[in-house]
């Protein structure tokens, strides 16, 4: 069979050099297929072009919330010409009876042990619905991804995207980590792992990993394996890396230079809520100041519109990251994606302003806070970020992080120039809300008719990952 494999992207947010991780998802389902088919990747946010007339007897599309409105529209599109459609990603998951009317078959959650049999289901014109497996797939069968048929670039670097483990204890109620990897992290076997990064032709790697170091003792042993590449990475961990001097040790030895750490929130209600950091704003400064002392730079991540969260929270968030003097700066507004218990809270107590999946990308106002307005969540988030991505603030950080060394000093400054860039360009800042005359429902069919017409017809008590009868 030819089967051709779609990353969508809107229009508006294509690009072709701005700094950008590589997707893994589709590479990996290549890697799954079987010998005798032919695979083509097309990633839609490299300006690729989508060649709807192409010859081709499966297309499979990966949906995230905010690409899926895209990749219905591609769906239909191939369905006219008589394709058959397959969704698979984390949207699809979660919301499958959506998915399910603009395709033929939705594949929930992890592919392994389910895209073989879901070839040969097509093979033999006996597609389901619905494929799912009953738990989380064993990591330790390796399956190498196939690099040659995606883009391993961004911006100016080349960088590969590698995976190590899957899963997140945290559990925190606003990500869908959880909800579609799990709470207990499965690891693939190290050796499997060092061969991957060896084939890959790229100085630089991005571990995409949610807590790399999750697990210390699994770390350590693939930190020690990983120094004779002499390869760069960067990857994302826990702020409590810093308390264990002989991890951080070997992560730098490893070639790591960078790591997003996802803080939430540095108020004293957000740090008690998910118990992410440590348990003071300071010990959290002098935790960053930890990793800078050994050669690690950091990403802080915030997510601002907490339920818990006043006016000063983006006072408190500009001290913690002006006195760490953080390398980068993730700002997020808090997003009710499908399948998370925000979404079901937001929805329920009428707090979600819009429907419109292609906003929820979490840099947009989409919800009504607790204790903040939406335009004063709107107005502190836009002056923090213009703050923190501002040439002084650049300049500001730029010593403590560019004495580690002349490459980290030349990443400081690309990264946080990119940043720049996009935060005084077209960057635009409003509240996100559907119309007067177009309630929050949910129907994408206001949005996307689906080919047959029909409406979409969500059932009651819509189900969770891992849920849905097949």
């Amino acid at each position: 069979m030819k089967i051709l494999l779609i990353a969508p992207c809107p229009v508006n947010e294509q690009r072709h050099n701005t700094m950008d991780i590589p997707q893994l998802t589709l590479s990996l389902i290549a890697g799954m297929t079987p010998p005798g088919h032919e695979v083509k990747i097309v990633e839609e946010v490299y300006n690729q072009k989508i060649d709807y007339d192409e010859d081709v007897d499966l297309v499979g599309i990966s949906i995230m919330t905010q690409t899926c409105i895209r990749g219905y529209e591609i769906a239909n599109e191939f369905r006219k010409r008589g394709r058959t459609v397959i969704f698979g990603g984390i949207h699809a998951s979660t919301r499958p009876y959506e998915a399910i009317l603009y395709c033929d078959s939705v594949v929930m959650g992890e592919a392994e042990g389910l895209w073989e049999n879901i070839i040969k289901d097509v093979e033999n014109d006996r597609l389901k619905k619905f494929y799912k497996l009953d738990s989380y797939p064993d990591l330790q069968n390796h399956v190498y991804p196939r690099r040659d048929l995606i883009k391993c670039s961004s911006g100016k670097f080349s960088i590969a995207p590698v995976e190590t483990t899957r899963g997140c204890p945290y559990n925190c109620d606003f990500c869908t980590v959880s909800r579609y990897f799990g709470t207990k992290q499965r690891h693939k076997p190290i050796p499997s792992i060092i061969k991957d990064a060896e084939m890959c032709n790229e100085k630089y790697l991005f571990f995409l990993d949610d807590n790399i170091t999750g697990n210390k003792k699994y770390a350590k042993k693939l930190f020690a394996e990983l120094i004779h590449l002499n390869k760069i990475w960067v990857g994302q961990a826990s702020i409590n890396l810093s308390k264990d001097p002989e991890l951080m040790k070997l992560a730098y030895k490893s070639g790591c230079r960078a790591l997003l750490v996802g803080f939430e929130s540095i108020t004293e209600s957000g740090i008690n809520l998910y118990r992410k950091t440590l348990k003071t704003m300071d010990e959290n400064i002098a935790a960053v100041k930890m990793l800078r002392n050994n050669g690690i730079m950091t990403m802080a991540s915030l997510v601002f519109g907490l339920d818990t969260d006043t006016e000063e929270v983006f006072d408190l968030s500009h001290e913690f990251l002006t006195k760490a003097q953080v390398a980068f700066f993730q700002a997020c507004i808090l997003t009710p994606y499908p399948g998370t218990p925000v979404f079901e809270n937001l929805k329920n107590e009428g707090r979600i302003l819009t429907d419109d999946w292609r906003k929820y990308d979490a840099t947009k106002v989409l919800i009504s806070p607790k204790n903040i307005t939406p335009e004063k969540l709107l107005n502190g988030y836009q002056r923090l970020r213009k703050t923190m991505y501002s040439g002084r603030s650049v300049l500001q950080r730029a010593f403590p992080n560019c004495t580690i060394g002349f490459k980290e000093a030349f990443f400081y400054f690309a990264l946080n120039r990119g940043y720049h860039n996009r935060n005084n360009g077209d960057m635009k800042y409003h509240i996100h809300k559907n119309p007067e005359n177009s309630p929050v429902d949910f129907n994408m069919d206001k949005y996307v008719v689906p080919l047959n017409g029909k409406k979409v017809d969500v059932p009651q008590g819509q189900p969770l990952l891992y849920e849905v009868p097949v």
